[in-house]
């Protein structure tokens, strides 16, 4: 006999086995497959070719299988069982779950992300891991190839191909800087900014930043003494400086809330706003497990945005 290839085969013929198998009748395997008994009788003809056995014979009762089709049931009804699970849908049950998932963002986003979603995903997903990696400015363009599920950060251009973003929240820069600063009285001056000498939290290889933009265009430059690659140390340096240190608001206020020695000010110019966005691969678009990490990350923000502000 030549050997057969599975592309050669009508694999519904291998549901219709199964039915036959199962009725052991071909004029009840037709009402159950909702087609004619001729039609059966012809996919039974085109399986006993197929495996070269009668698969079943006739009795008064109906059919009986060969000791060829006993052999093959086990297999049969296996093999079906996981054709059909792979056409599924897949579904996603936090409470079950081990899986781990991973956050990229930098420790100012650790600081701000975490405590909006960690009670929520301790208690939906009580078995999953959350595993937080550290978050540059070239992260966005190597997604395609790391195993990170989700990224919060700020976008400073469009994302790379195949990356999709989606806004979480708006920002601005404030300045922090220690209490009894000689140079700041009441409220930072303008003068007071570009005297004093400035710490700044570099990302990557990033090497000039917004707020030296603005300042440029309105024809001044700032020192930057020190150069951190993050912010908590950066506003420690702060706190036992005469450093001023340019961050967003949202860090300002938390470090502001936890470390006594330091105020918050709004800088003295003009700055562009900004978003913190939702990043992650392509790949991951229709992931279930990934779908809910997405919403419990832009849900805990949606809340946040709905309540009144302190």
């Amino acid at each position: 006999m030549s050997e057969i290839r599975l592309s050669d085969i009508d694999l519904n013929l291998l549901y219709i086995f199964r039915v036959l198998i199962e009725e052991l009748n071909v004029t009840k395997a037709a009402a159950r497959l909702d087609v004619s008994q001729p039609a059966v009788s012809r996919s039974l003809s085109r399986l006993r070719d197929i495996f070269d056995d009668p698969l079943f014979v006739r009795t008064s009762h109906g059919l009986s299988p060969t000791t060829k089709t006993q052999t093959l049931t086990p297999v049969l009804i296996d093999m079906l069982k996981g054709l059909e699970s792979l056409i599924q849908p897949s579904e996603f049950t936090p409470l079950t779950s081990q899986r781990r998932f991973v956050l990229s963002t930098t420790d100012f986003g650790t600081l701000t992300v975490l405590p909006k979603m960690l009670d929520r995903f301790q208690q939906a997903a009580p078995n999953a891991i959350l595993d937080v990696k550290a978050w540059d400015e070239e992260t966005a363009n190597e997604l395609d190839h790391m195993e990170v599920d989700l990224a919060v950060a700020v976008l400073s251009k469009e994302p790379p191909g195949g990356i999709r973003a989606m806004r979480l929240k708006s920002d601005y820069m404030v300045c922090l800087a220690r209490k009894g600063h000689p140079k700041i009285h009441g409220e930072l001056t303008l003068e007071a900014y570009l005297q004093s000498n400035h710490v700044q939290v570099v990302l990557g290889r990033r090497a000039y930043f917004a707020v030296d933009k603005e300042l440029d265009r309105l024809g001044h430059k700032r020192h930057v003494t020190v150069q951190l690659p993050t912010f908590v140390p950066a506003a420690r340096v702060v706190m036992d400086s005469d450093l001023l240190l340019t961050v967003p608001r949202l860090f300002a206020e938390d470090m502001v809330a936890t470390a006594s020695g330091l105020a918050l000010y709004e800088l003295p110019f003009a700055s562009r706003p900004f978003d913190y966005s939702m990043i992650w691969h392509e790949r991951f678009q229709h992931d279930p497990a990934h779908q809910w990490f997405r919403g419990l990350l832009r849900h805990a923000f949606i809340e946040e945005e709905g309540q009144p502000t302190k």
